[in-house]
């Protein structure tokens, strides 16, 4: 049976079954691979193939997300080995090490354990975290000598010693007045 190649519009001659059962089920007959393959093309890039390709992956991962998860921890069930992960991390340690070291890593891991630790608060994390703020530029300020002293850490003699030269100070001035050179401590 003569029929038209849907491609090159070559008139060719194929068994009358081939034809017939092409047109029922409203398929293109080609003569040869070469323009089926041509036939089969829809005329897109290879950029706008793969642009379509992701925003069906996003539409499809959307819409069966629980059997896509599901999928997912039963074939990590079957495939995980506790050894294997084990010497890939033991192989990977210097490199986490490293990475833990890092002035960034640090800055955001202080921060983070920050708001951990005052979500222990709730709704009083912000006062907490606040109050350890200001805990930190007091401590910054003052020296551990004078920490010390205001504790009254410091030693007894050292405590004598001081409070005798004060009260000196204080007999010296109320001995002699303001002009006296023994008030000035000459």
């Amino acid at each position: 049976m003569k029929y038209r190649c849907a491609h090159c519009g070559k008139v060719n001659d194929k068994a009358a079954g081939h034809v017939n059962r092409a047109r029922v089920a409203g398929l293109n007959l080609y003569c040869n691979r070469k323009c089926s393959g041509f036939g089969r093309r829809d005329g897109k890039t290879k950029a706008q193939r793969v642009e379509e390709k992701r925003l069906y992956d996003i539409e499809y991962r959307a819409k069966n997300l629980e059997i896509i998860k599901a999928k997912k921890k039963a074939w990590f069930k079957r495939t995980y080995d506790r050894k294997a992960a084990a010497e890939y991390r033991k192989q990977r340690m210097h490199l986490h090490v490293e990475y833990c070291r890092r002035p960034e890593y640090k800055a955001w891991k202080r921060e983070y354990d920050r708001k951990y630790r005052a979500k222990e608060f709730g709704a009083f994390a912000e006062a907490y975290m606040l109050t350890l703020d200001l805990n930190r530029e007091i401590k910054e300020r003052t020296s551990r000598h004078e920490v010390k002293y205001q504790n009254g850490a410091t030693n007894k003699a050292q405590r004598r010693k001081r409070q005798a030269e004060t009260e000196e100070r204080g007999r010296n001035s109320r001995r002699s007045g303001p002009g006296h050179p023994a008030a000035h401590g000459w």
